[in-house]
Protein backbone atom coordinates (compact mmCIF):
# COMPACT_ATOMS: atom_id res chain seq x y z
CA UNK A 1 0.00 0.00 0.00
CA UNK A 2 1.31 3.47 -0.90
CA UNK A 3 1.08 6.42 1.50
CA UNK A 4 1.82 10.04 0.74
CA UNK A 5 3.12 12.76 3.03
CA UNK A 6 1.11 15.97 2.56
CA UNK A 7 3.22 19.12 2.51
CA UNK A 8 1.27 21.95 4.10
CA UNK A 9 3.44 25.07 4.07
CA UNK A 10 6.93 26.56 3.94
CA UNK A 11 7.71 28.84 6.91
CA UNK A 12 10.31 31.54 7.58
CA UNK A 13 11.81 31.34 4.09
CA UNK A 14 13.36 34.77 4.64
CA UNK A 15 14.91 33.75 7.97
CA UNK A 16 17.98 31.73 8.87
CA UNK A 17 16.00 28.58 9.79
CA UNK A 18 13.27 27.82 7.26
CA UNK A 19 11.10 24.79 7.86
CA UNK A 20 8.33 22.80 6.18
CA UNK A 21 5.22 21.57 7.96
CA UNK A 22 3.70 18.30 6.80
CA UNK A 23 0.96 15.86 7.67
CA UNK A 24 1.96 12.21 7.73
CA UNK A 25 -0.28 9.43 6.32
CA UNK A 26 -1.53 8.63 9.83
CA UNK A 27 -2.54 12.27 10.38
CA UNK A 28 0.38 13.28 12.61
CA UNK A 29 1.77 16.80 11.99
CA UNK A 30 5.53 16.97 11.50
CA UNK A 31 8.16 19.62 10.89
CA UNK A 32 11.25 19.45 8.70
CA UNK A 33 13.99 21.99 9.34
CA UNK A 34 16.20 23.01 6.44
CA UNK A 35 18.80 25.42 5.13
CA UNK A 36 17.11 25.64 1.74
CA UNK A 37 13.75 24.46 0.41
CA UNK A 38 13.43 23.37 -3.24
CA UNK A 39 9.80 23.96 -4.22
CA UNK A 40 9.17 21.23 -6.80
CA UNK A 41 5.60 20.36 -5.78
CA UNK A 42 3.63 21.76 -8.69
CA UNK A 43 1.32 24.64 -9.41
CA UNK A 44 -1.03 23.92 -6.48
CA UNK A 45 1.58 22.80 -3.96
CA UNK A 46 2.71 24.16 -0.62
CA UNK A 47 5.56 26.15 -2.18
CA UNK A 48 3.24 28.38 -4.21
CA UNK A 49 0.82 28.70 -1.32
CA UNK A 50 3.71 29.98 0.82
CA UNK A 51 4.93 32.70 -1.52
CA UNK A 52 5.18 36.19 0.00
CA UNK A 53 2.90 39.00 -1.22
CA UNK A 54 5.70 40.44 -3.36
CA UNK A 55 5.78 37.46 -5.70
CA UNK A 56 4.48 38.24 -9.19
CA UNK A 57 2.25 35.68 -10.87
CA UNK A 58 1.79 36.05 -14.63
CA UNK A 59 -1.15 34.17 -16.18
CA UNK A 60 -2.30 33.94 -19.79
CA UNK A 61 -5.23 31.95 -21.21
CA UNK A 62 -4.73 31.03 -24.87
CA UNK A 63 -8.49 30.66 -25.34
CA UNK A 64 -8.11 27.14 -26.77
CA UNK A 65 -9.17 23.78 -25.32
CA UNK A 66 -8.12 20.24 -26.16
CA UNK A 67 -9.88 16.94 -25.69
CA UNK A 68 -7.04 14.71 -24.48
CA UNK A 69 -7.41 11.02 -25.30
CA UNK A 70 -5.55 7.82 -24.51
CA UNK A 71 -6.38 5.02 -26.90
CA UNK A 72 -5.59 1.34 -26.57
CA UNK A 73 -4.36 1.29 -30.15
CA UNK A 74 -0.91 1.02 -31.79
CA UNK A 75 0.63 4.28 -33.07
CA UNK A 76 -0.39 5.23 -36.59
CA UNK A 77 2.68 7.37 -37.23
CA UNK A 78 6.40 6.85 -36.64
CA UNK A 79 6.71 10.26 -34.98
CA UNK A 80 4.73 12.99 -33.27
CA UNK A 81 2.06 14.29 -35.64
CA UNK A 82 0.41 17.72 -35.66
CA UNK A 83 -2.55 18.38 -37.95
CA UNK A 84 -3.78 21.88 -38.82
CA UNK A 85 -7.34 21.75 -40.15
CA UNK A 86 -10.15 24.25 -40.64
CA UNK A 87 -12.16 22.28 -38.04
CA UNK A 88 -9.34 22.58 -35.51
CA UNK A 89 -6.09 21.04 -34.36
CA UNK A 90 -5.43 17.30 -33.96
CA UNK A 91 -2.35 15.66 -32.47
CA UNK A 92 -0.85 12.16 -32.37
CA UNK A 93 1.80 11.10 -29.82
CA UNK A 94 2.95 7.49 -29.42
CA UNK A 95 3.14 6.25 -25.84
CA UNK A 96 3.92 2.54 -26.27
CA UNK A 97 3.54 -0.14 -28.97
CA UNK A 98 -0.03 -0.65 -27.74
CA UNK A 99 -1.12 2.83 -26.54
CA UNK A 100 -1.36 6.18 -28.34
CA UNK A 101 -2.12 9.69 -27.09
CA UNK A 102 -4.38 11.90 -29.23
CA UNK A 103 -5.58 15.48 -28.90
CA UNK A 104 -8.45 17.30 -30.58
CA UNK A 105 -9.16 21.02 -30.45
CA UNK A 106 -12.46 21.13 -28.57
CA UNK A 107 -15.22 23.55 -27.73
CA UNK A 108 -14.44 25.42 -24.51
CA UNK A 109 -16.76 24.32 -21.73
CA UNK A 110 -17.93 21.07 -23.37
CA UNK A 111 -17.73 17.99 -21.11
CA UNK A 112 -15.16 15.33 -21.97
CA UNK A 113 -17.86 12.72 -22.63
CA UNK A 114 -19.88 14.85 -25.09
CA UNK A 115 -18.57 12.90 -28.12
CA UNK A 116 -18.95 9.19 -28.75
CA UNK A 117 -15.87 7.09 -29.54
CA UNK A 118 -17.04 6.74 -33.15
CA UNK A 119 -17.33 10.52 -33.53
CA UNK A 120 -13.90 11.03 -31.99
CA UNK A 121 -12.24 8.59 -34.38
CA UNK A 122 -14.10 10.03 -37.38
CA UNK A 123 -12.98 13.53 -36.39
CA UNK A 124 -9.38 12.39 -35.95
CA UNK A 125 -9.48 10.73 -39.38
CA UNK A 126 -10.86 13.89 -40.95
CA UNK A 127 -8.43 16.34 -39.34
CA UNK A 128 -5.39 14.11 -39.83
CA UNK A 129 -6.12 13.46 -43.50
CA UNK A 130 -6.81 9.73 -43.31
CA UNK A 131 -8.20 9.64 -46.86
CA UNK A 132 -4.84 10.91 -48.15
CA UNK A 133 -2.36 9.39 -45.70
CA UNK A 134 -4.15 6.23 -44.58
CA UNK A 135 -6.62 5.44 -41.77
CA UNK A 136 -5.64 5.64 -38.13
CA UNK A 137 -5.34 2.46 -36.12
CA UNK A 138 -8.41 2.47 -33.92
CA UNK A 139 -9.01 0.98 -30.50
CA UNK A 140 -10.91 1.57 -27.24
CA UNK A 141 -10.48 5.00 -25.69
CA UNK A 142 -9.35 4.26 -22.15
CA UNK A 143 -8.92 7.82 -20.87
CA UNK A 144 -10.24 11.26 -21.79
CA UNK A 145 -10.15 14.76 -20.33
CA UNK A 146 -10.41 18.41 -21.34
CA UNK A 147 -7.34 20.67 -21.18
CA UNK A 148 -7.71 24.46 -21.33
CA UNK A 149 -4.47 25.81 -22.79
CA UNK A 150 -2.99 28.40 -20.44
CA UNK A 151 0.36 29.39 -19.02
CA UNK A 152 1.71 31.08 -15.93
CA UNK A 153 5.06 32.20 -14.53
CA UNK A 154 6.17 33.18 -11.04
CA UNK A 155 8.80 35.90 -10.64
CA UNK A 156 11.28 35.75 -9.02
CA UNK A 157 11.96 32.04 -8.47
CA UNK A 158 13.88 32.65 -5.26
CA UNK A 159 12.32 33.97 -2.07
CA UNK A 160 14.97 33.78 0.61
CA UNK A 161 15.66 30.09 1.18
CA UNK A 162 12.72 28.95 -0.97
CA UNK A 163 13.58 28.25 -4.62
CA UNK A 164 10.97 27.16 -7.17
CA UNK A 165 11.41 24.69 -10.02
CA UNK A 166 9.21 22.73 -12.44
CA UNK A 167 5.48 23.45 -12.48
CA UNK A 168 5.85 25.38 -9.22
CA UNK A 169 7.96 27.89 -11.18
CA UNK A 170 6.01 28.01 -14.43
CA UNK A 171 3.39 26.24 -16.48
CA UNK A 172 3.43 26.13 -20.27
CA UNK A 173 0.58 25.21 -22.57
CA UNK A 174 1.23 21.74 -24.04
CA UNK A 175 1.24 22.84 -27.69
CA UNK A 176 5.06 23.03 -27.80
CA UNK A 177 5.76 20.25 -25.26
CA UNK A 178 8.20 22.35 -23.21
CA UNK A 179 7.06 21.60 -19.66
CA UNK A 180 9.25 18.56 -19.01
CA UNK A 181 12.22 20.17 -20.77
CA UNK A 182 12.01 23.20 -18.49
CA UNK A 183 11.61 21.10 -15.35
CA UNK A 184 14.73 19.05 -16.12
CA UNK A 185 16.73 22.15 -16.98
CA UNK A 186 15.68 23.94 -13.79
CA UNK A 187 16.48 20.86 -11.70
CA UNK A 188 19.97 20.78 -13.22
CA UNK A 189 20.55 24.49 -12.59
CA UNK A 190 19.14 24.39 -9.05
CA UNK A 191 20.92 21.16 -8.13
CA UNK A 192 24.25 22.53 -9.29
CA UNK A 193 23.73 25.83 -7.46
CA UNK A 194 22.77 24.07 -4.21
CA UNK A 195 25.73 21.69 -4.44
CA UNK A 196 28.16 24.56 -5.01
CA UNK A 197 26.71 26.61 -2.14
CA UNK A 198 26.59 23.74 0.36
CA UNK A 199 30.16 22.77 -0.54
CA UNK A 200 31.33 26.14 0.73
CA UNK A 201 30.59 28.50 -2.11
CA UNK A 202 29.66 32.12 -1.61
CA UNK A 203 26.04 31.66 -2.72
CA UNK A 204 26.51 33.43 -6.05
CA UNK A 205 25.19 30.40 -7.95
CA UNK A 206 21.93 30.50 -6.00
CA UNK A 207 21.73 34.25 -6.57
CA UNK A 208 21.89 33.62 -10.33
CA UNK A 209 19.39 30.77 -10.38
CA UNK A 210 16.20 32.80 -10.76
CA UNK A 211 17.43 35.00 -13.62
CA UNK A 212 19.02 32.04 -15.44
CA UNK A 213 15.88 29.94 -15.25
CA UNK A 214 13.49 32.77 -16.12
CA UNK A 215 15.46 33.52 -19.29
CA UNK A 216 14.78 29.94 -20.45
CA UNK A 217 11.19 30.01 -19.20
CA UNK A 218 10.26 33.14 -21.12
CA UNK A 219 11.91 31.84 -24.28
CA UNK A 220 9.83 28.66 -23.96
CA UNK A 221 6.70 30.70 -23.29
CA UNK A 222 7.31 32.80 -26.40
CA UNK A 223 7.77 29.70 -28.56
CA UNK A 224 4.67 28.10 -27.02
CA UNK A 225 2.65 31.23 -27.84
CA UNK A 226 3.87 31.08 -31.44
CA UNK A 227 3.17 27.36 -31.69
CA UNK A 228 -0.32 27.73 -30.25
CA UNK A 229 -1.15 30.36 -32.86
CA UNK A 230 0.28 28.19 -35.63
CA UNK A 231 -1.74 25.08 -34.79
CA UNK A 232 -5.17 26.34 -33.84
CA UNK A 233 -8.19 27.90 -35.42
CA UNK A 234 -9.36 31.02 -33.59
CA UNK A 235 -11.74 30.57 -30.66
CA UNK A 236 -15.34 31.06 -31.73
CA UNK A 237 -15.64 34.40 -29.96
CA UNK A 238 -12.84 35.86 -32.14
CA UNK A 239 -13.84 34.50 -35.54
CA UNK A 240 -16.16 37.28 -36.66
CA UNK A 241 -13.38 39.83 -37.04
CA UNK A 242 -10.24 37.81 -37.60
CA UNK A 243 -10.71 34.23 -38.76
CA UNK A 244 -9.78 34.73 -42.44
CA UNK A 245 -6.82 36.95 -41.59
CA UNK A 246 -5.51 34.53 -38.97
CA UNK A 247 -6.03 31.53 -41.25
CA UNK A 248 -3.98 33.26 -43.94
CA UNK A 249 -1.21 33.97 -41.43
CA UNK A 250 -1.15 30.28 -40.42
CA UNK A 251 -0.84 29.23 -44.06
CA UNK A 252 2.03 31.67 -44.56
CA UNK A 253 3.85 30.33 -41.49
CA UNK A 254 3.37 26.73 -42.60
CA UNK A 255 4.59 27.55 -46.12
CA UNK A 256 7.68 29.16 -44.61
CA UNK A 257 8.36 26.06 -42.50
CA UNK A 258 8.09 23.89 -45.60
CA UNK A 259 10.36 25.99 -47.78
CA UNK A 260 12.81 27.98 -45.62
CA UNK A 261 15.83 26.15 -44.19
CA UNK A 262 16.50 29.07 -41.86
CA UNK A 263 12.94 28.84 -40.51
CA UNK A 264 13.27 25.06 -40.15
CA UNK A 265 16.52 25.45 -38.19
CA UNK A 266 14.90 28.03 -35.90
CA UNK A 267 11.93 25.74 -35.33
CA UNK A 268 14.12 22.71 -34.56
CA UNK A 269 16.30 24.67 -32.14
CA UNK A 270 13.28 25.90 -30.19
CA UNK A 271 11.25 22.67 -30.34
CA UNK A 272 14.06 20.29 -29.35
CA UNK A 273 16.40 22.58 -27.43
CA UNK A 274 16.10 25.45 -25.01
Amino acid sequence: MHFTTYYQAVHDADGARPYVTTREPDGRPTRWDARYVAGCDGRHGASRRSLPPGAVRHHHDHGVSWLGLLAEAPPSLDAVGYAVHERGFAGHMARSPQVTRYYLQYRRGAPADAWSEERIWDELDLRMGATEHGPLRRGPIIERGVVDLACDVVEPLRHGSLLLAGDAASLTAPAAAKGANLAVLEAELLGGALAETLAGGDGAALDRYSAQSLAHIWRAQEFTQWMTGLLHALPVRDQADGSLFQASLRRARLDSLRTSRAHQDWFAENYVGM
